[in-house]
């Protein structure tokens, strides 16, 4: 992540990593298989389990909350150190090309969750309306983050919620 910060996405290669890691460029393959693994980290995935308690109607039988349920699953799989997650943002919206690969990503994980949505609610769900519930769920992500960054003390699923909570506020 420092290397991206002071260099830029484009301004290091793996061999750089290798020399910074202290640990041979080999190495560096064997746990990554391309730049943008190492600095967005793995795919987020939930387990088999979980996607079928989800598309069974469950665990709360809302729509919505059962999507944060989901959300929260991902981020306690995930690290929260705030110095790491602050690096990892700040990267990202300094940095076009990892912008757009994190849009990708989204993308990825967008037509999985469409699937899953309509899965649960049915074939006559519209897609556009799947489409929305992941996209104001990444919204979320991102406000907490803001809220991590300036209060790290707070468990980043405790600001996760307070966005939610707040966003509730505003639609009723």
């Amino acid at each position: 992540m420092r290397l991206t910060l002071d260099k830029g996405f484009d301004g290091w290669t793996m061999d750089d990593l290798a020399v910074e890691a202290d640990v041979s460029r080999r190495t560096v393959f064997n746990y990554f298989d391309a730049k943008a693994d190492v600095v967005l980290g793995p795919m987020p995935e939930l387990s088999a389990d979980r996607l079928a308690v989800f598309v069974d109607g469950g665990p709360t039988a809302n729509l919505l909350d059962d999507v944060m349920v989901l959300a929260r699953d991902i981020v306690a799989e995930q690290a929260s150190d705030q110095e790491a997650i602050a690096a990892g943002r700040a990267a990202i919206l300094g940095d076009s090309r990892l912008l757009a690969m994190v849009h990708e990503r989204f993308e990825e994980l967008s037509a999985t969750f469409v699937e899953h949505v309509r899965a649960r609610e049915g074939a006559d769900f519209p897609t556009a309306r799947a489409r929305l519930i992941g996209r104001l769920v990444a919204t979320f992500f991102d406000a907490a983050l803001e809220r991590f960054e300036a209060d790290p003390d707070l468990p980043f699923a405790d600001h996760l919620a307070g966005v939610v909570a707040d966003a509730r506020l505003i639609v009723t």
